[in-house]
Parts: C-alpha cells; sequence; structure tokens
C-alpha cells in the first residue's frame, strides 16, 4: 500500500544523513560534489521546521550608515565624512537615518521586531575624535552607553562592532590608514578602551567588518573609502595590517577581560559564493577553480584565523611575493584568534567581486547553505554566526518591500537546511539592516533596512515595512513550524474518480500503415532471433478483408501506451484547421474525420474514455481555418457561426464514442483582446446549446469549456488590502469567462469597475464588451462541469519593483517567493499548495460545481528519463487535489496529468522520444502507482472496495502473443476502414 507521508520523508532523510569529511584546508572543495548528489528536487524543497532553543535572532545596522551627526557632539571626522565630499559623489552619510538624536525610535523598532540580539558599530572618531585616547570624547562614550543601556531595559543583547568601516579621517592624513603598521597598536588600543568601558554588558564583539571590503575595495580599487587606487600590491598589505590588528584586539580581550566579562570575540569576514560555470561533465575540473574563488576572498582572512595561520595556497601561488608572509611569531599570534566564525553575506557581493579575475572564470552564485556547509568542512565545523545577510530594493520603496521579504526568507531557509540536513552549528542569524541608511557607495538609490526612513522629514520615523512584519512572526515562531495544511494528506478519491492524460494533440495517419511487404523470412529462432529475406521469393496474395482502425500504427502505440499508464480518459484536442479547411463544415476532411473515429473507438476499446476538446488556443499560432483567419479570425461573426456548425459536426460524427466534450480548451489567454474573448464564449455557448438541445439525449455526454486557472498569492497579506491585487488577477485571468458562463451572465464586476476607471475619454482601448439580454441568456449556465488546467502559481503586489514585471493595466507587479522550486526549463514555480486554493477558490464563487483538472505537469529536460522534478509535481499536486477534496469539500470528479509524450508536448511527457523510440519515465510508473492505489491509502486502512471495470470488447487485438510465421497483405486503396 502506498502512503505520501512515507515517501516524502524518504529524501529528506537522504540528505540529512551527513557523513563528517576530513575537515581542514581543501576540504570545502568536496562541497560542490557533495549536493550535486542530493536528491533533487526534494532537498531543495521547503523544509517546515524550528531552529535549536536559544537560537540568536538578531538584526544590525553600521554607525556611518545610520548615526547622523557627523561633527555634532565633540565627534571627529571619519575617512567616509572624506571619501563623500570628493570626487563624483553625490550623497553623504551626514545624517543618514539619525539614530544619534533617535535611540528611542530604534529601542521601538527592536521592540517590534522581537529579536534577541541587536549588532551595531561603535564609531571610532566618534569615541576617539582622532584616534587615539588623547581625544576621548565624553559625549560619543555617553550615546553608547545610553544604548547599551536601553537595549538592556528590553532584554535585547548587544552584539558590538569595533570598526565597521569608518576610520578616524585623521589616521588615513597622518598615517595612510590601515596600510601602515601602526594602526595595529591604536585599533588594539581603541578595542582595549571599549572593552574596559562596555564590555560588562557585551557578550558578543566583531573586531572588524569585512576586511576584504576595506583591504579589496578601500585601498585597491578605490570604490569605498579612502578610496586609495592604483597599486595593485597595496590591498595585500592592508589586509595583513587588518588581520594583525584583529588578532592584537582578540590577545587584549583574552588575556585581561575574557575572565571576568566572559564574551567572544570575531571577525566579521564576508564571502560570495560560486558555482561552476561548465557542464556537469567538466564540474570536477573547475572544482579548483571555485575553492581557489572562495580563498581568495574569505579564506584570505579566515584561513590565517581558523585554518593554519597561513594564507590559501593558490593566493600564494598566484602573488608570491607580492602576498606579504608571517613569520612563526606572527602565525601564532593571529592563528585561533576567533571565538565563532563571523559570516556576512549578501548583496555586497554584487560590488565585491567587480574584478571578474576573483571569479576564476567561474560563476557567482547565490547559496548560502552551501557557504556554510563549505565553512564546516574548510575549518573545522565551527560554531557559525551570520552577523549580516539581507537584500535590498530600490530606493523610491516605501513601506512595502516583498522582495527583500522573500530574499530573508530564502537565506532564513537555507540557514535552516545547514543545520537541520548538513549538521552546521549556526548559533544565530542577524537580519540587515534594522532601518533605512546611507548604502556606502550606493548612497540612497537602494534601501536595506527592515523599517522605513523619510529622509526628508525633520523627526526621520521608522515605519515597519512587509519584511520587518515577516521577520517579526518568523521570530515569534522560532522559524517555520510544521502546520496541518503543509503535512501531506492521506485518504483516497471515490471510486468513480476520473484518472487521465492530457496532450495538447495526438499522431495522426492518413492511410493504414500495415505491414505489406511480400518478401518471405526465415526467422532463426533458437540462435540470435533475426530475420534473414529469402531472395527471390515472394508470399502469395493474401485474401482480401475490410481494413480495421487497429491497422494504424499509430493507433496501436497511442492506446497501448495509455494502456500501460493505466488511465481512465485521455484528454487530446481536434485540429479544426486540419478537419475543416476551408471554414464550411460541409467540406470535411473525411480521411481525418475518420482516423478521428477510428481512435476514439480503439480508445473505448482499451477501456480509455475519450475527452475531446473541439479548439485549442495555441499562443502565437492561428489553430483556425485559414478562410476564416482571413476574415479576421475571432473578431468577427463569422468564426463564431463558422464554430457552432464545426461542433456540430464533430457532435454528429463522433459522438457515439466521445462523451465527453470540451469547446474551447483554455481560451482565456492574456493577450486575446476582450472583443475576442466575447465572441469566444458566445461560440462556447452556441455550441453548448446544439450539444444540449440535438444531441444529448441520444449521445448521453457532457461538455464544457476548459478555463487555465493558476493560482495567484498575495505578495503579503497583513491587511485586507493586500489581497486586491490578486483578487483582480483571477477576476481579470479566470473571472473573465467563468463568471459570464458559471455566474450571472456577466463580466465580473470588478473587473469592469476597473477598466472603467481607466478608460478615460476613450484614450484607451479597454473597453469591455456589454452582453446583450439575448446573448447573456445565451452564455448563462452553458456547462457540465468546471474544466480546468493549472500549472502553476505567482505572487503580486501593487508596488512596483522591476518595470518589467509590472503590468500597468492591472497595476500589479508580479514575483516569486525565492524558495520555490523551478521547473529548469521554462523557470515555472512548482508549487503544489497553488492547485489546493484555486480549487477552493472555484468552489467559493459556484459552490458544488463538478470540477475536472484537465491538464497539470511540469516541464523537465526531456534528457531526464528518471523525471525527478516531475514524480515530486505529481505527487504533491495530487495529494493538495485530495486535501481540496476530503478537506475542504471541493466537488472533485477527475485529474489528467499533462502530458502522455514529450513528441507532441515537448519536456512534458511521461514517455521519452529519441530517434522513433519511446522511452518510458519514472514519473509514469509513479502516476499509475497512485491510480493503482486511487490516491494515498493510510497505512491501517482497509483497502477500497471499487467495483472492478467491465472488459472491453476487442481488446485482446492488443494483447501478446506468440508469433511463428509472417504473412501480410495489401487492400485495395478504395477501401476504407470505417465504413
Amino acid at each position: 500500500m502506498m502512503q505520501v507521508a512515507s515517501f516524502l520523508p524518504l529524501f529528506l532523510t537522504l540528505s540529512a544523513e551527513v557523513k563528517r569529511a576530513a575537515a581542514g584546508p581543501g576540504a570545502g572543495q568536496n562541497t560542490w560534489e557533495r549536493f550535486n548528489k542530493l536528491p533533487y528536487p526534494y532537498d531543495q524543497a521547503f523544509l517546515y521546521d524550528t531552529f535549536p532553543d536559544g537560537f540568536m535572532w538578531s538584526v544590525g545596522t553600521a554607525s556611518y550608515s545610520v548615526e547622523g551627526a557627523f561633527e555634532k557632539d565633540g565627534k571627529g571626522l571619519s575617512v567616509w565624512d572624506t571619501f563623500t565630499r570628493g570626487g563624483n559623489r553625490k550623497a553623504m552619510g551626514d545624517v543618514g537615518s539619525d539614530s544619534y538624536h533617535n535611540i528611542q525610535g530604534d529601542i521601538r523598532a527592536l521592540q517590534q521586531l522581537g529579536v534577541s540580539h541587536y549588532r551595531f558599530s561603535l564609531s571610532w572618531p566618534r569615541i576617539f575624535s582622532n584616534g587615539t585616547r588623547s581625544s576621548y570624547n565624553e559625549r560619543g562614550v555617553a550615546y553608547y552607553k545610553t544604548l547599551i543601556q536601553k537595549l538592556k531595559e528590553i532584554g535585547v543583547q548587544p552584539v558590538v562592532t569595533l570598526y565597521h568601516w569608518d576610520l578616524p579621517d585623521v589616521l588615513q592624513r597622518l598615517y595612510g590608514g590601515w596600510s601602515n603598521p601602526i594602526l595595529v597598536d591604536l585599533f588594539k588600543d581603541y578595542a582595549d578602551f571599549c572593552f574596559e568601558t562596555f564590555g560588562d554588558d557585551v557578550k558578543f564583539w566583531i573586531t572588524i567588518d569585512n576586511p576584504f571590503v576595506v583591504a579589496w575595495h578601500g585601498y585597491g580599487t578605490g570604490i569605498m573609502a579612502p578610496g586609495i587606487k592604483n597599486d595593485p600590491d597595496l590591498p595585500f598589505k592592508v589586509g595583513h595590517i587588518l588581520l594583525k590588528a584583529h588578532a592584537a584586539a582578540w590577545h587584549v580581550y583574552d588575556e585581561r577581560y575574557r575572565p571576568l566579562q566572559g564574551g567572544r570575540v570575531s571577525m566579521a569576514l564576508g564571502s560570495h559564493w560560486i558555482g561552476p560555470s561548465r557542464s556537469r561533465r567538466e564540474n570536477r575540473a573547475a572544482l579548483p577553480a571555485c575553492q581557489c574563488s572562495l580563498n581568495s576572498v574569505l579564506g584570505w582572512f579566515a584561513r590565517p584565523l581558523f585554518g593554519d595561520g597561513d594564507y590559501p595556497q593558490c593566493m600564494r601561488a598566484r602573488l608570491g611575493p607580492r602576498l606579504p608572509s608571517f613569520s612563526r611569531a606572527e602565525r601564532a599570534l593571529v592563528n585561533g584568534t576567533a571565538d565563532f566564525f563571523a559570516l556576512s553575506f549578501g548583496p555586497s557581493l554584487s560590488f565585491q567581486l567587480n574584478d571578474d579575475g576573483l571569479k576564476q572564470g567561474q560563476r557567482e552564485e547565490l547559496d548560502l547553505r552551501m557557504l556554510l556547509y563549505w565553512v564546516r568542512a574548510e575549518y573545522d565545523d565551527p560554531d557559525v554566526f551570520v552577523v549580516e545577510n539581507g537584500w535590498y530594493v530600490n530606493g523610491n520603496s516605501r513601506t512595502e518591500d516583498p522582495k527583500h521579504m522573500y530574499y530573508l526568507k530564502r537565506f532564513i531557509m537555507e540557514t535552516l537546511k545547514s543545520i537541520r540536513y548538513d549538521k552546521v552549528r549556526v548559533i544565530g542569524y542577524t537580519a540587515w539592516s534594522l532601518v533605512d541608511g546611507f548604502e556606502w557607495y550606493r548612497e540612497y538609490t537602494v534601501r536595506r533596512g527592515l523599517f522605513y526612513v523619510d529622509f526628508h522629514t525633520p523627526d526621520m520615523r521608522r515605519e515597519p515595512k512587509t519584511s520587518a512584519k515577516f521577520y517579526r512572526k518568523l521570530i515569534e515562531s522560532n522559524g517555520f513550524p510544521p502546520l496541518p495544511e503543509n503535512m501531506a494528506a492521506s485518504g483516497v478519491f471515490p471510486c468513480n474518480f476520473t484518472w487521465g492524460v492530457a496532450a495538447n494533440s495526438i499522431q495522426v495517419e492518413t492511410a493504414p500503415s500495415r505491414f505489406a511487404d511480400p518478401s518471405v523470412y526465415i526467422w532463426n529462432m533458437t540462435g540470435n532471433g533475426e530475420l534473414r529475406r529469402l531472395e527471390g521469393a515472394r508470399a502469395p496474395p493474401a485474401p482480401r478483408r475490410t481494413p480495421r482502425c487497429a491497422d494504424y500504427a499509430t493507433v496501436r502505440r497511442q492506446v497501448s501506451q495509455l494502456q500501460r499508464l493505466r488511465v481512465s480518459h485521455f484528454h487530446f484536442s481536434l485540429n479544426w484547421s486540419t478537419l475543416v479547411p476551408t471554414g464550411n463544415a460541409s467540406h470535411a476532411n473525411a480521411s481525418l474525420l475518420g482516423y478521428y473515429r477510428c481512435f476514439a473507438r480503439e480508445l473505448l476499446r482499451a477501456n480509455v474514455t475519450p475527452a475531446v476538446s473541439l479548439w485549442h488556443y495555441i499562443r502565437d499560432k492561428s489553430s483556425l481555418p485559414a478562410p476564416l483567419e482571413a476574415r479576421g479570425g475571432w473578431r468577427g461573426p463569422d468564426t463564431v457561426a463558422a464554430f457552432a456548425e464545426y461542433a456540430r459536426l464533430c457532435f454528429r460524427q463522433l459522438g457515439a464514442y466521445v462523451k465527453f466534450w470540451i469547446t474551447l480548451n483554455e481560451p482565456n489567454a492574456k493577450k486575446l483582446s476582450y472583443e475576442v474573448g466575447h465572441n469566444l464564449l458566445r461560440a462556447h455557448a452556441l455550441a453548448w446549446r446544439a450539444y444540449d438541445r440535438e444531441f444529448r439525449r441520444s449521445q448521453g455526454g457532457k461538455i464544457s469549456l476548459t478555463l487555465h486557472a493558476d493560482w495567484v498569492e498575495p505578495a503579503y497579506s497583513f491587511n485586507r488590502h493586500d489581497v486586491d491585487p490578486a483578487n483582480r488577477i483571477l477576476d481579470f485571468c479566470v473571472g473573465w469567462f467563468a463568471q459570464p458562463v458559471f455566474g450571472d451572465g456577466d463580466y465580473p464586476a470588478g473587473m469592469r469597475s476597473w477598466l472603467q476607471q481607466r478608460t478615460t475619454l476613450d484614450l484607451f482601448s479597454h473597453h469591455l464588451p456589454v452582453f446583450s439580454p439575448a446573448d447573456r441568456q445565451l452564455v448563462r449556465g452553458t456547462f457540465d462541469f468546471f474544466a480546468l488546467s493549472h500549472f502553476s502559481t505567482t505572487m503580486v503586489s501593487d508596488v512596483m519593483e522591476n518595470p518589467y514585471s509590472f503590468e500597468a493595466l492591472l497595476e500589479v507587479h508580479y514575483i516569486y517567493d525565492t524558495t520555490w522550486i523551478m521547473s529548469p526549463r521554462r523557470g515555472s514555480p512548482v508549487v503544489p499548495w497553488g492547485l489546493r486554493k484555486v480549487l477552493g477558490w472555484i468552489d467559493s464563487k459556484y459552490k458544488g460545481v463538478p470540477i475536472y483538472i484537465m491538464s497539470n505537469g511540469v516541464d523537465e529536460d526531456p534528457a531526464r528519463f528518471k523525471d525527478s522534478l516531475r514524480v515530486y509535481y505529481l505527487y504533491n499536486y495530487i495529494n493538495e487535489a485530495l486535501k481540496a477534496y476530503k478537506l475542504d469539500g471541493v466537488n472533485l470528479q477527475g485529474y489528467f496529468a499533462y502530458a502522455l509524450t514529450d513528441e507532441r508536448d515537448p519536456g512534458f511527457g511521461m514517455y521519452g522520444h529519441v530517434n522513433d523510440d519511446y522511452i518510458v519515465k519514472s514519473s509514469l510508473h509513479h502516476y499509475r502507482n497512485i491510480i493503482d492505489h486511487n490516491g494515498f491509502p493510510a497505512p491501517s486502512a482497509s483497502p477500497q472496495q471499487c467495483p472492478l471495470p467491465q472488459p472491453c470488447p476487442g481488446c485482446h487485438l492488443f494483447s501478446k502473443r506468440p508469433i511463428m510465421g509472417f504473412l501480410s497483405w495489401s487492400a485495395p486503396p478504395s477501401s476504407s476502414p470505417w465504413g
């Protein structure tokens, strides 16, 4: 007995089995191969779980970015105060978000978030205006004491950074800044003062933030302050000094303050992630380059601290004497001077690696989980504190920042997986940043805050963004706890449930393709099984017989494929333009009509019910008869009338075999005009009325139309207005056709009012046609069931972040949840719960209507015959359909997987097609397994008692029997297999 509950965790368990690899320098290179072996796509599925007890939830800021008050109360100038006043800079951080004057505003924001820790940095020139104790600034120190005391009052622990890039400008002017070894002792003294002054209330210290940015861009590219460039060796000298300064500060704390204060000290190291840019066969050769890329950024500073006390070998090999050397004493001084691994990961990467040489010819990626595992392997499994992570939105955005929110969700999910699956010891996570501020070289063109700051108002009030609300909820839940709606359901569908498969079209032959070779062969039965033709011998003429539908090789093959799948129904579309090429139903293609009749007949003989669409909309391709297309296609009344006659033709000729009709398949395409949609509705209604009046009584079938119905989810739903954009899209995409047919005979009221508001002075062609009373009566109620196709889900908001994904007419911005699995070929999100939601939406609109899912599938590389993504898709989407049926009471009658073969529907098939061969994919076996069990029965459930299907007459035509010889004959050309 099959249970989905036991099927899914199997793959998750595999990904959780982490063998402890040999740790140490170079061990991280196994990371790429390890992740390549994880079971796809199960390892990428969303993990519903919580973080360990005591996990530290933090948020952070940097002093220059947010404090402001750049020359107030005795503060000295920093290199950033000077840097932003030179060159082509357009903005300065003189005010930032004015945290210096707004401690209470920041405290309120922290309380709203519910974080346990707050990472902020001390401004060295605010404490020592010229960088030394001689310039001690009491008012600057008082500001930080007040901040720490306020944090203590609300139960938030400080994580304090001594240096976040704002070096006292005096030290830069007098000594050349970090290029001078004198900075080691100056920084040591500054750190000593801070530990002594604030250390009783601080348990986590960061000495220096992201030394790579300081060295590479502050003293190499000149992008960051102090803007030094043109000396290619200087960044490595600066990096060397930064490491010594950090080590000196660490030793001060370790020797003087740790015994009393009990804190931990580290250096915040920023990194990117890199993946092989070559094909899979060459991945192994690219891995050393990936390893070296990470070593050249993260390893530059991490290996001296966490490794063997020296720089990575690939840096030494590449740079030679340009890279400074540690003496034995210096190595001993530096190595081991980190109590935890403080990791920074996020959008700073987009400028960290502007030098392509650092990428080593490989591809930069966003994968925090793989980076965390690399750190674990490379540096012997340290405690890891993610001290900076997040994303950004445009500078003109306000409180709605869904992009930032979903990147946070993605990174936090990757962190959770690294803990639960990869056994990385992550102890905390820091979202960046608390409030909007000055964003370094990007100035104010982007925003990274969880709280919106209006820089043009005197009080710079903090307003929570959608990302803040999300982060608060996540902290409250300590992650993503499993909920009943996220768990797989057990149960079965009713005995009469329809299990089908769909195809856009079927393969057609114009004449029977029976074996007609008159030669005589000898069959080597006991040897190699070959047939050897006897030269000069010919078989005698065969007796005449009436040709049969099974004489068509394509019929035999397609029916055999369906029998192997064990579906009860097959959904395919007729070709109107080929069947009635002139558009006049009295001039039908008799051969093609006969073939369709044969195909339907043989399906029935194999106990497969044909479900037939009369017309299938194909985007950007006309599927209308050419004469009708030339006369305006669906814009003209001729096509509407012609479709009704074409439908009558099909009902007359095929109705004896077809009892399941679809008039129009997915007519609700975005690119069709409202005028065309109006005529399509009339055409459907005329065809439905014709069947109802003229054929239903004698044929006993049912008929409807199929609507494309992907789900649309609000990007966020913190108040009732947040759902408006999603409802608008559903009205325009599904309600456009559904409401006239299944509802009141008119278009959705919201759709009509929205278009009326935007059609001013007839300058825009957004007119929605009006149904006459007769047409309204004609269209309304023309259904026997609700048929839908569903493939994916998207999200919408009314905030424009990217003009390319903003739909101006509906004023919605399309986005995706970055935690969703995406199909590799078309980039379609795999969101199983979207199917349940759309089924519930239809049921809420048209209560109790019978529903058939006519197409549901995902594209995958046709070369993948072990199509694991499609297997995952089928199990999870069908399980969501089961929830809709059992838990929500949706009147679900049937499910059709899409599609049968790659030949007709490339990338979607359960049969692969290579060089005229059909290969059974893994998904076929799994779908058949679901069909055989009629769903997902619980382990303890008794077998479902369903009546066996009646044996089909003529099924023996396709049964396998021994054949001992071959004779063939050719029927006269005038013979007809369909009489």
